[in-house]
């Protein structure tokens, strides 16, 4: 191993050894720490986190509203064909009522159409 450090302007000594890996030891480091930070930089977990939660968000609104819309077409078409079920009513209640032609079953066979209607109309009205 060589210790002379003396150095000419024209000539230069060469390094001892122990010096010569402590500057490769340094330069190693360096470059492993530029490699870290720049890995960091590429990775950087809480900005994609809060960029995939985002997305989650919008996905999960954009099907709750997609939801939405078809549970609402589906209310309307059962109060449409509620109401077309409900023209034909009065024509059975008075089949029914005359084959029966007792006065307290045509009452509470009326009272039932009636309660059945109405319901059938504040249904329709809150869907509207």
């Amino acid at each position: 191993m060589t210790t002379n450090t003396s150095r000419n302007a024209d000539h230069r000594e060469p390094m001892p050894e122990t010096e010569a890996l402590r500057i490769d030891l340094e330069m190693t480091r360096q470059h492993l720490a530029d490699t870290v930070q720049q890995l960091s930089r590429q990775l950087d977990v809480p900005r994609r986190i809060k960029d995939s939660a985002g997305q989650a968000g919008h996905r999960v609104k954009d099907s709750a509203g997609q939801a939405g819309q078809r549970i609402k077409a589906t209310a309307g078409q059962a109060g449409q064909r509620m109401q077309g079920r409900m023209k034909d009513v009065p024509g059975q209640v008075k089949g029914i009522a005359a084959s029966l032609r007792h006065p307290k079953t045509t009452a509470a066979v009326g009272g039932a159409l009636a309660l059945g209607v109405g319901a059938a109309a504040w249904m329709a009205r809150k869907q509207k």
